[in-house]
């Protein structure tokens, strides 16, 4: 690639960005809309090859998601594609620099100033982990530092690229899309890799900001995940005599190499920062908006009993042909609109609504929304439940509930019996 290529037919490339073991990050300017844009280059060559299919899709399926979390702290996404071999990523561009930068010429920032820019990061996580995201890759050269003082969290859509497993294998060859500095325990392990992953990453930068250094160094990447599994937690007071105390607990805490011993959320974090903050705010952040919360289903509404059968069959070829070219969102909310359209029946569900809310279910799993999906799920298995000879597509539901349960980073063995919570 170089200056001047026209990516999708709209974008200009102007000048390289930076460069990472699986991309690369191109500015460029949007043609047809007449803006500056970044745009994001995953190279498929650098994926084994057996892995291409899934990990495209998991691309696609994340990115989509990422350009539905709406925070100040996240650069905006604009468009996704493919160019040649390579898939693409259109975003924000954000000005600034970067956290590493900062902290390579600052060397130590003042305690207010680290405490202040970890809380805008919790600020962003709270979001990210209401909407089923988790960052995976939370580094001081994915955050980004706005002339206005505002933090902006990079690499939502290509760090969660590859799932726990595959991050450790990769981290393990030097072919991860990070640096394993600043990874989890139970990720350099290919377990599990929830929203306590993103804390301890949290904590290896607020250490390295405090401290100028990271919390453990070491000669290559197998030594380093050593490091994070076996080695004693450092104590920042111990290297940096004006860290309060509290804050220094806090931060052994994000340290803790059990996910269940650190803070319970990023909402408790940031909660624990606000006390170290120059004014007790936040410069730049901003309530996030929850974006979890019970299942999208409407309560239905009484109509003719004729017109509902003939809206649903078109509603239902309707959303069938935007999901055949993967427009899961769009097609979801036209399942939505059959589901409003269905009017209130007795005791056993009818085939139509089950079927409706399977599709409808299936889809926001399909669009990466695994908390809406679970909450879908899991209330179509309880209304199975209570309909005879459903036991079996009950089940299946269950199943599904736990599958997105196990995608958003959860064990399934935290689920009550017959219950996802």
């Amino acid at each position: 690639m170089q200056a001047g290529d026209r990516i999708g037919d709209r974008y200009e490339l102007t000048y390289p960005v930076g460069r990472g073991g699986m991309g690369q990050v191109w500015a460029g300017f949007d043609e047809r809309l007449d803006r500056p844009v970044a745009i994001k280059f995953l190279r498929q060559l650098e994926v084994p090859e057996d892995e291409r299919e899934t990990a495209g899709k998991r691309f696609r399926r994340e990115a989509r998601a990422t350009g539905r979390l709406d925070h100040p702290g996240v650069p905006a996404v604009y468009d996704l594609g493919v160019h040649g071999e390579d898939l693409f990523l259109v975003m924000q561009l954000v000005p600034g620099i970067v956290l590493a930068d900062h902290i390579a010429e600052q060397e130590q920032l003042p305690v207010a100033e680290a405490a202040s820019i970890a809380a805008q990061v919790c600020s962003v996580l709270v979001a990210a982990h209401a909407a089923s995201l988790v960052h995976r890759d939370l580094k001081p050269q994915n955050l980004m530092i706005t002339p206005s003082g505002v933090v902006k969290v990079l690499d939502f859509g290509v760090a969660a690229l590859l799932g726990g497993a595959e991050a450790s294998r990769l981290t393990a060859t030097g072919r991860t899309l990070g640096t394993p500095t600043y990874i989890a325990p139970e990720q350099a392990q290919g377990g599990l890799v929830g929203p306590a992953a993103d804390l301890y990453a949290l904590g290896c930068i607020l250490f390295e900001m405090l401290g100028g250094n990271p919390p453990y160094e070491a000669a290559n990447a197998p030594d380093m995940m050593r490091r994070h599994l076996y080695s004693p937690i450092p104590i920042i007071t111990e290297y940096r005599s004006d860290v309060p105390d509290d804050l220094g607990h806090l931060l052994y805490c994000l340290l803790a190499k059990d996910p269940a011993e650190r803070p319970a959320s990023a909402a408790e974090v940031r909660h624990l920062l606000e006390p170290f903050l120059d004014g007790g705010g936040v410069v730049g952040a901003r309530t996030s908006k929850k974006l979890a919360g019970a299942a999208r289903f409407p309560a239905p509404v009484s109509v003719p009993p004729q017109r509902p059968r003939q809206g649903l069959a078109e509603l239902r070829a309707q959303a069938r042909e935007l999901a055949e070219n993967e427009r899961f969102v769009q097609a979801a909310e036209v399942l939505e609109r059959a589901l409003r359209s269905v009017p209130q029946g007795g005791e056993l569900l009818a085939t139509e609504v089950v079927a409706l809310r399977v599709d409808l279910a299936n889809l926001l799993m399909l669009a990466g929304d695994f908390g809406q999906a679970r909450h879908a799920f899991d209330a179509l298995a309880r209304d199975l439940e209570q309909s005879e000879g459903q036991q079996d597509l009950a089940d299946e539901c269950r199943h599904q509930a736990t599958v997105c349960q196990l995608e958003m980073g959860e064990s399934a063995d935290a689920t009550e019996p017959n219950s996802i919570r």
